[in-house]
């Protein structure tokens, strides 16, 4: 693919990117938040719909949004993911690497928590669960749309 091409593909990455993020968060976040609670890992089952501040939007929507921004930049990385099983993996680490990162050191602090909601095991082997179910599954849709290439 030439460079005006890539380049004129790079809105509709976006895009697609943000779709798969958000549905993501809509569906496989919500079944992995589902399991979670039956096992007893989480005390409240899914989807919150508690209002977040300062809009009063519901929980779960104001993550899929985000989850939907994650999946901009997952669209901008992922030319650059090797191929076959690295690529798999790789998703998967970049949902528990990068989304974790951005939650505990940046998400964490501006609502007023401690770094990393304070690193408790349980809690963080929750939020590595979830976090790679987001990476495999925004993947997932990721691929059902753009083709498995290098453009």
């Amino acid at each position: 693919m030439g460079i005006a091409a890539e380049t004129a593909f790079w809105p509709r990455r976006a895009l697609i990117g943000f779709a798969a993020g958000f549905v993501t968060v809509l569906t496989f976040f919500q079944l992995g938040l589902l399991l979670l609670y039956g096992i007893g890992a989480v005390s409240d089952p899914p989807p919150d719909m508690t209002p977040t501040a300062p809009f009063g939007v519901p929980t779960l929507f104001s993550g899929a949004f985000f989850g939907g921004l994650w999946g901009i930049l997952f669209a901008f990385l992922e030319p650059y993911f090797p191929r076959g099983i690295g690529y798999w993996i790789t998703a998967l680490l970049f949902g528990a690497v990068i989304l974790d990162i951005g939650l505990w050191f940046v998400v964490a602090p501006l609502k007023g928590f401690s770094l990393g909601f304070g690193f408790e095991p349980g809690d963080v082997a929750i939020a590595v669960f979830l976090q790679s179910v987001w990476g495999v599954c925004t993947a997932i849709l990721y691929r059902l749309v753009v083709p498995l290439t290098r453009g």
